[in-house]
């Protein structure tokens, strides 16, 4: 999910949450939003993120996992992608977000839920073998720590899904949306972390287009749900989503660190 910019101006972190927990919670009940994950991103799983089907295949078909796995999802969300995976592989899973409780999965033998920070990752003394990273990097003040705690774990395999943006027009460098110039990219280069890299910037801009057409599509029953708001608030962060790539200032990267 494309970062707000009406949340992010608020100068009140726990407002920003109340927000994203109110905008959640709400489009989690919604039939009209479960429609439109089905259409857009081509599984009938409630998602918050810029994954289309290649990308979700990726994650369900080509991350290895096993029984003896550890499977830490940061920012997990409600826990619909750590859920499946856990279930397919029978690993152990651990969703992390600050999200409220009761909007996170279920916790249970196999899955642990936590919410919290995810920059407070090193206080809960997690061991994961596998870390997932799906659009959550953004909500962390402290990127280069928290990324060089994930690098410190043994054993422990990254998937991180980064989408690249410049919010403000520049004719200058945008040296910032080559792969291997991003944020992630300049911490994990800087502390000599080895990675890998799939390009999916083109998955990113066809998924904007798909996401607007779909939504268009069922305003009245957004309306009919009470949920108008959510509709205009959807619309227009898809709109700039858009806007930014076709003015060449977006590019999404999935980096694989082991």
């Amino acid at each position: 999910m494309l970062m707000d910019e009406n949340l992010s101006t608020h100068s009140n972190p726990e407002s920003i949450k109340d927000e994203f927990n109110n905008k959640i919670s709400r489009l989690t009940k919604s039939k009209a939003y479960l429609d439109f994950c089905e259409e857009v991103y081509g599984y009938r799983i409630y998602l918050f993120n810029m994954m289309d089907s290649e990308q979700l295949d990726f994650v369900f078909h080509s991350i290895l996992l096993s029984s003896d796995d550890t499977l830490l999802d940061l920012g997990c969300g409600s826990g619909s992608i750590l859920d499946l995976l856990v279930e397919k592989y029978g690993c152990l899973g651990i969703g992390i977000d600050q999200l409220n409780t009761d909007i996170m999965g279920k916790n249970d033998k196999s899955v642990t839920y936590i919410s919290g920070d995810i920059d407070r990752l090193p206080d809960y003394h997690l061991k994961p073998t596998v870390t997932l990273s799906i659009d959550s990097l953004y909500f962390s003040n402290e990127l280069e720590t928290l990324l060089h705690h994930l690098c410190g774990l043994r054993n422990n395999r990254m998937y991180l899904f980064y989408s690249q943006y410049l919010f403000e027009r520049t004719t200058g460098d945008r040296s910032t949306l080559c792969a291997d110039h991003t944020k992630v990219a300049d911490i994990l280069n800087k502390s000599g972390f080895s990675y890998e890299t799939i390009d999916y910037s083109e998955n990113e801009r066809r998924l904007y287009e798909k996401a607007l057409a779909a939504l268009k599509k069922r305003k009245e029953e957004f309306k009919n749900e009470g949920n108008l708001d959510l509709y205009e608030s959807k619309l227009r962060e898809d709109m700039i989503g858009k806007r930014l790539y076709d003015e060449g200032r977006a590019n999404r990267f999935l980096y694989i660190v082991k």
